[in-house]
């Protein structure tokens, strides 16, 4: 029998944004907004962040080792090549916006909101979406070592060319969520797994560990 397929995630067509004047990160700690602006080859490490608002700005090489960014809000922005050993970002919200080309050793952004959203190649050692709300979201073309995706809400979020070592999914809540385009190495919380679409390959690899779960003897 065969599902029907999962509804593709609604995004937007992400044409480039005008960087239009420069920016600085280092200044955003006292104004906290910013529109239109270019942010490129700058070091914001260790700047406090917290709930600055970015609209329609794009960032391009971008430092923010240690930079604090809790609900820090990025709205039609690009942001390219961005670099970050660790990222703070919890609470954060992400509307129509593309990340292309990250670099990242360990990103928190337990309770975040991505909606409209395009992660496009790079490579993330550790993502935190515990409890974030995903929402119209594509990962493609990336390389990620854990992705902990327990207590999240995903509707029409779809991996395309991604290899992820470990997806924790416990209490997780899916809708339309389209997992044939990830290599996945190992799972944790299989039935958080429900409302998602896998493929037959996937399903065989599976199979070990939903027998385990369910207690089935295979003989």
């Amino acid at each position: 029998m065969t599902s029907a397929a999962p509804k593709p995630p609604r995004l937007p067509a992400f044409a480039d944004v005008d960087p239009g004047e420069t920016g600085d990160l280092a200044a955003l700690d006292l104004d906290g907004r910013a529109e239109d602006l270019g942010f490129a080859d700058q070091d914001a490490a260790g700047v406090d962040l917290e709930d600055t608002v970015y609209t329609g700005c794009t960032f391009r090489r971008v430092r923010l080792a240690g930079a604090a960014l809790t609900r820090a809000a990025f709205t039609d922005c690009r942001i390219a090549e961005l670099q970050a050993p660790t990222l703070e970002a919890p609470d954060s919200a992400w509307t129509n916006t593309a990340l292309t080309g990250a670099r990242i050793g360990s990103a928190d952004l337990a309770g975040a909101s991505l909606r409209a959203t395009v992660f496009d190649g790079g490579k993330l050692d550790f993502v935190n979406l515990r409890h974030a709300r995903l929402r119209d979201v594509e990962l493609r073309g990336l390389v990620l070592g854990d992705l902990d995706l327990s207590g999240a809400r995903l509707e029409r979020v779809r991996f395309s060319d991604c290899r992820i070592d470990t997806l924790t999914v416990d209490q997780a809540r899916m809708t339309d969520v389209d997992l044939r385009g990830a290599e996945l190495r190992a799972i944790s919380g299989l039935s958080g797994l429900a409302g998602a679409t896998i493929d037959e390959f996937q399903l065989q690899d599976l199979a070990p560990a939903l027998a385990a779960q369910l207690g089935l003897r295979v003989g």
